[in-house]
């Protein structure tokens, strides 16, 4: 499909995606009077796709299923999501249809912050002075030496997936004095990256885990990536390994990671995102000691509405004037 018609498109954006009152007044002002009707949750989006028909560009997290039927005329479809599985699995990303586009790139500060977050909270045995300091418990001499901690420093982080999250925590591992270890989806033999001790396609990742001290996943969700860890590469991983999943809980075979969690084969996990969410209360995994868990929250972050707004922006500029868009989904790759 053609990217633009003329510039004083959009028509109509309607969107539920929560701006901050600045976002908003930028977005007004690229946009014009009358074109950005904003609404709060999915049903209010529902009701205003239905009344507005005309609507050309939606923007959300969630956009209905039945979207492409309820907005005929949509030609852009702006997810504020790093990341568009639903999307393609509810058919909403067509070959001749509407453009879509993520937010892949604004997630890169706040996810690389709150994975080395993890990893020092492990090596710093955080929880259990947490839980020392809750219970107004000064701990023995014998009790102080085992909160002695590890140092990031000297140690080896294995990267599955170098995107612009994975090559952001890449940074922060080398500030703390750690060897990088990575895959790349389009890594050749030999191919060097500024950002890696050594970069491995991902049939090589098998050496990255038994090499790594701290394995973070950080690859899109696709039928490629599904349980890209299961038994067997958690076998393959050190038994004083740290493992970290910020991507899609569908990239780990869960109930391997539980097996592995309980009977010693890692020693520890610290997970933002599960197979099922919200994280059933009768998962294993809320009552392990070596895991810390978070609710799917390592991407938010008070500068988030910042962040996508620029991109919007830049996007909308592009959209108005034909050129090609960032991030657009291609259904083939899976994002």
């Amino acid at each position: 499909m053609q990217h633009g018609r003329q510039a004083d498109l959009p028509r109509l954006v309607i969107s539920n995606f929560e701006f901050a009152p600045a976002d908003r007044a930028r977005l007004a002002d690229a946009l014009g009077a009358g074109r950005l009707v904003r609404v709060q949750g999915r049903d209010a989006l529902r009701d205003a796709l239905i009344t507005h028909p005309d609507c050309d560009v939606v923007c959300s997290f969630f956009p209905p299923s039945d979207t492409l039927t309820l907005a005929p005329n949509l030609r852009w479809l702006a997810l504020p999501s790093a990341g568009a599985d639903r999307v393609i699995r509810e058919g909403l990303v067509q070959p001749g249809g509407p453009m879509v586009t993520t937010s892949s790139g604004i997630h890169a500060v706040p996810i690389g912050e709150f994975a080395l977050s993890l990893m020092l909270m492990w090596v710093r045995h955080w929880p259990e002075m947490v839980d020392l300091q809750r219970a107004a418990t000064w701990p023995s001499h014998e009790g102080r030496e085992a909160l002695a901690g590890h140092e990031l420093s000297g140690s080896t982080l294995g990267i599955i997936g170098l995107g612009a999250i994975g090559r952001h925590i890449a940074r922060l591992g080398r500030a703390f004095g750690m060897r990088i270890v990575a895959t790349r989806r389009s890594a050749s033999a030999d191919q060097r990256d500024p950002d890696a001790d050594t970069l491995v396609a991902p049939d090589h990742l098998g050496g990255l885990l038994a090499a790594s001290d701290f394995v973070v996943v950080s690859v899109p969700a696709t039928p490629e990536t599904r349980h890209i860890i299961g038994a067997d590469e958690l076998r393959q991983m050190r038994r004083n390994a740290f493992f970290i999943n910020i991507s899609r809980g569908s990239t780990v075979d869960e109930a391997a990671l539980i097996a592995a969690l309980t009977d010693g084969t890692i020693a520890g996990a610290g997970l933002d995102v599960f197979e099922t969410e919200p994280l059933p209360g009768d998962s294993p995994l809320w009552r392990l000691p070596n895991v810390i868990i978070s609710p799917h929250v390592a991407g938010d972050t008070d500068q988030y509405s910042r962040r996508f707004t620029d991109l919007f922006l830049d996007n909308l500029a592009r959209y108005r004037s034909g050129a090609p868009l960032r991030n657009v989904v291609d259904p083939a790759r899976g994002y």
